[in-house]
Order: C-alpha cells, then sequence, then structure tokens
C-alpha cells in the first residue's frame, strides 16, 4: 500500500468492516473483460458467502474463471477543502479488498449454513427456515479469503 499511514493493520478492525456491512462488489474476469457485480453477501470465519441464481452471466464467469476480488467499503463521508485549493477536498472512508476464490457450494447443509451467515448479516441473529426447493435451487457461493488489505481515511 502506498499510503502506510491509512493501512488498517488491526485485523479485528478489518473483520468489524467485513462482518458490518450488508453489500459488496465482487470483480471477476469474463474472458479479458472485468466484470463487476453489486451483491449482499455474509462473512465468518475467513470466508464470504454469496447467493444467487444458478444462472446469467455471473455464473458462466465464475465456471470459467474462480478467480475474484471483492470490495467493501463504508463511512463515504464528503470533506470539502478550501475553495482556493479544491484539490484538498477529500472523502472519509474504510475498505477492505480480498482476494480469493469462488467455489460452489452443492451440499445442502453447507448450503443452509451459508445462506444462514448471509441472513444474520442482514437481519441479526434469528431461526432462518428455507424450503427444500428454495435451497435446492439457488446457488451458494463461497469464497475462502486468501489475502485481505484494509484501507481508511478520516479516522
Amino acid at each position: 500500500m502506498r499510503l502506510r499511514e491509512k493501512e488498517i493493520t488491526d485485523r479485528n478492525e478489518i473483520e468489524e468492516l467485513l462482518k458490518g456491512e450488508k453489500v459488496c462488489r465482487m470483480a471477476m474476469c469474463d474472458g479479458d473483460t472485468p466484470y463487476v457485480v453489486p451483491t449482499t453477501y455474509g462473512y465468518a470465519n475467513g470466508v464470504i458467502y454469496m447467493h444467487s441464481s444458478k444462472l446469467g452471466r455471473k455464473i458462466d464467469v465464475l465456471r470459467e474463471n474462480n478467480r475474484v476480488c471483492v470490495a467493501i467499503d463504508t463511512g463515504h463521508d464528503l470533506v470539502q477543502g478550501p475553495l482556493d485549493t479544491s484539490c484538498k477536498s477529500t472523502i472519509r472512508f474504510k475498505s477492505v479488498i480480498a482476494t480469493g476464490r469462488a467455489k460452489f457450494v452443492e451440499d445442502e447443509g453447507e448450503k443452509k449454513k451459508g445462506m444462514d451467515v448471509i441472513m444474520r448479516q442482514m437481519f441479526g441473529d434469528q431461526a432462518f427456515q428455507y424450503s427444500p426447493e428454495g435451497i435446492r435451487d439457488m446457488a451458494i457461493i463461497k469464497i475462502e479469503l486468501e489475502s485481505v488489505t484494509g484501507k481508511k481515511s478520516g479516522y
């Protein structure tokens, strides 16, 4: 990282950000074309879970190349600089960039576990129920994180 003073080095702060947000952006390589999708997710124990239809561009791309990069960010408070030096304007934020390999979960029990992680992140700790058809017909994408970096500005 170029600006070391902005690096988040505290693993607990990174974990808090991963667990605290609801939407991430997943970047993939569709041949030689970058492809990014915003999606809800759940995070637990070094793993990001996402749910999806079993059909679509995202699924096709991941079947060809499962390497992904995930971006999660928060804060987004604009800080205007002096009008005579507008380039001093900035934004206050925290972000995490993580890489890994996407895998499709096929086991029904593990699919439910992944959905529980997602649903807890979205709605809090509850007992969630899923129909057999719902679990059968959805794709659960599991990303075991290989690298994780954090950055913050203005905190």
